[in-house]
Formats: C-alpha cells, structure tokens, sequence
C-alpha cells in the first residue's frame, strides 16, 4: 500500500511538473465531458419537458382538430369540424365530462392605453380553463350566459396581463382587441412551459360567440374541440368510438382517409419517445466522437511525453524502480488528468446548460448523475488511452534511456 502511495505521489509530481502537457489533456478530456454533460443534460430536459406537456395535456384528454395531418404540417387546417359536430358529440358520448369548442386567431393587435401586444386570440366557451386544468389565479372565468349572449369579455394569459398592465390591476378593465373593446374578467396563471420557443402564457381567450362576431364572422365551423372523459381506463376505446362516430357525421366512407385529426396522450407520448430517441442516438454519436478525440490526443501527448522523458525513466529504473512501478506512474498520471478533465469538463458544461436554458427554447438539466457519468468516462479513457503509453514507458531499457 505504502508502494502505492509513493508511486501516485510520483504522478501527482510529475503532473505539476509537465504543466502545459498536463494543461492541453485536461482541456482535451474536459471538451469530451462538455459534450457529455449537455448530451445527458440535453436528453434529461427533453423528457423532463414531454413530463410537463402530458400532465398539461391530462391523461384523460382527446383533442379533435379539423382537418388531416398532412395539412396541419403545411400549417394549414381544412374547415371540417362544426358547431353541429360538438353537440352531437356532447349527446352521444355521456361520459365526456367537458367538451369545449376552440377557435383562433394570430397576430391579433390588444390594447390598453398607450401598451399593446400582437397575440394569440382564443375564441371558446365557459369551460376552457378546466379543460386544461388551467386555473385563474386573479378574477373569475367568463359564464355561459356570458358565451350565450356574446358578452365581451375576457380572460388574459399571465404574459399579456404583464405587457400590458404591469403592476396595475388588470380585473374589471377594459382593453381593445382589435377594434372593440372587452372587459378583463380574469388572468390565467402562469404555466411556465415554452414549447420550442412558443410562450403559451401570450393568449387571450374570448366567448367563442365574440370571435365569430368581431373577428371571423364564422357560425359554423371551430378550429377543433377539446374532450375530457371520466372513464380513463377506456380512453383508447372511446378515442376509436369518437373516430367512428365523426366519420359517419362527415359520411366518409371505406377508402376515404379522416377529415379530422385526434390526438390523445399517446400520441404525444409516442412522438416524445420517437424523437428523445433520435435525439439520444443522434447526440451519442457526438459525444462518442468528442470523447475519443480527446482520448487520442491525450494518448499522443503522452507518447511525446514518454519520447521526452526517457532519461528520467532510465535513471527511475536504475534507482530499483520495476517495469510495474514506471507502468503505474505513468496510468495513475493518466487517472489524475483524466479524473482532473471530468470534473472541469463538469462544471464547465453546467454553466453552458444554464446559459442554454435561459434562452427559454430548449431545457437542458444537470444533475448529479452527470457527473458520475463524467468520473466513469474519464476512468474508462485512462484504462483504454493509457495503456499503450505506460507499456511503451515501461519497457524502455535503462541503460539505453540513461545514454541517451
């Protein structure tokens, strides 16, 4: 033990002493470990964030668009789904707890006093924000008489309450939208979650009827439907009953492909999966490459090294220093800067994963794992990088390493 105590102490000494070569292993193990941390950080925050948008979403939610998925990728939605469509859905399927309709506009100009914000109107009834377990943290919800009548009135997402008010009390006030005005009757509270640069927080939800009225000037078709069911055990089925039943409404017959779109939570758990997947093995392969080449130029770094002290191992050896000992020294040097290069590729890379996520487009989330994973890798770097060094190291002949 007391043998091994010295050699490492030897290492330890000779890493002080070689320190611009101690100096670029380091920075080459620790760029490896960047990579590591924000591949890991970056695959940690990708399902952190798929955890947040299905507990919004609800396990027990169904989302019913109109138009197919090949127009909604062209950023175009087909007008299929009606006010027909929902109260017939409202009658046949009795365990839908809530059903609301939802139609929308962007790049609507709001308004209070001398501050306005182009946003994202919301038309839709009394139940919008139970539908989305969104509570309203100042105010009260617009009512059905409210929808029925086309009461204008309003509820503002926390971003645009801000942008507008400040530190003003919103409730009871009236801004413009567009060219009318409409009473705030309360402020959605803040969710906090940013889907890929998207703030869900920047919204105003008006009675749908308002929407028709001021703004599309369209009775009869919503842009989709928002469904909760009470018997989530059946969710898959009811989804399958729901297609059926819309398909016959919209008489689409065999061979006709759906008008519609419905996405329940495993459909966005299957696209979360499909792309952490691709992101996982994507990312890997980075990380694979950047950790090797810091290996491998550790490893020749180490190789000049050994060039350069030569005459110091012959000398070693010469004292009584064994093919075994020169061996150690030189794989406990490697452990020392590779260990050294884990944990300032670390630290280094958990400061770039906070200037990433502050950003606010994409979370990137470190935690303690990380760096177990970093002292692994720089364990398995030294064993695979450092072998062929020490045994070239160890195998110098004394005499021969002293002439020279």
């Amino acid at each position: 033990m007391i043998k091994f105590i010295l050699i490492f102490q030897e290492s330890l000494k000779s890493v002080l002493s070689y320190r611009l070569r101690s100096f670029l292993s380091i920075l080459s193990i620790a760029l490896g470990i960047i990579g590591v941390t924000l591949v890991v950080g970056a695959v940690n925050g990708a399902y952190q964030k798929a955890g947040q948008i299905l507990s919004m979403f609800g396990p027990d939610s169904v989302l019913v668009f109109g138009g197919t998925q090949k127009n909604q990728a062209t950023g175009f939605r087909t007008k299929t789904l009606t006010f027909e469509d929902l109260y017939a859905v409202r009658d046949a399927f009795p365990t839908a707890y809530i059903l609301v309709p939802m139609s929308a506009r962007g790049d609507i100009r709001v308004s209070y006093k001398g501050n306005y914000v182009k946003t994202f109107v919301v038309g839709s009834t009394e139940g919008y924000s139970k539908s989305w377990t969104w509570d309203i943290y100042e105010g009260s919800d617009f009512s059905k008489e409210d929808v029925d009548k086309a009461v204008r009135k309003c509820l503002l997402g926390s971003y645009v309450k801000d942008q507008l008010f400040f530190d003003e009390d919103p409730i009871g006030k009236y801004i413009y939208i567009n060219n009318f005005a409409c009473q705030v009757s309360g402020v959605l509270e803040e969710r906090g979650i940013s889907n890929f640069g998207v703030n869900i927080n920047d919204r105003v939800i008006i009675p749908i009827t308002v929407l028709s009225k001021f703004i599309t000037s369209d009775y009869k078709y919503i842009t989709a439907m928002r469904i909760r069911f009470e018997d989530v055990e059946n969710l898959n089925n009811r989804i399958e009953e729901l297609r059926q039943f819309l398909r016959y409404r919209h008489n689409l017959g065999d061979g006709k492909d759906d008008d519609f779109t419905i996405v329940g939570p495993g459909d966005i758990l299957k696209f979360f999966v499909a792309i952490g997947g691709a992101l996982i093995a994507f990312l890997t392969i980075i990380t694979l490459i950047t950790v090797s080449v810091g290996g491998f130029v550790m490893a020749n770094l180490f190789l000049i090294s050994v060039t350069e002290r030569t005459k110091e191992i012959g000398i070693r050896r010469a004292l009584g220093a064994t093919k075994r000992d020169i061996f150690l020294q030189f794989i406990f040097e490697f452990f020392i800067i590779t260990l050294l290069g884990a944990i300032v590729g670390f630290f280094l890379g958990s400061a770039m994963a906070k200037i990433i996520s502050s950003f606010k487009v994409f979370e990137v989330v470190v935690s303690l794992n990380i760096f177990f994973i970093s002292i692994i890798i720089s364990g398995a770097l030294a064993l695979i990088f450092g072998v062929a060094p020490a045994k070239k190291a160890s195998e110098i002949n004394p005499i021969t390493a002293i002439r020279s």
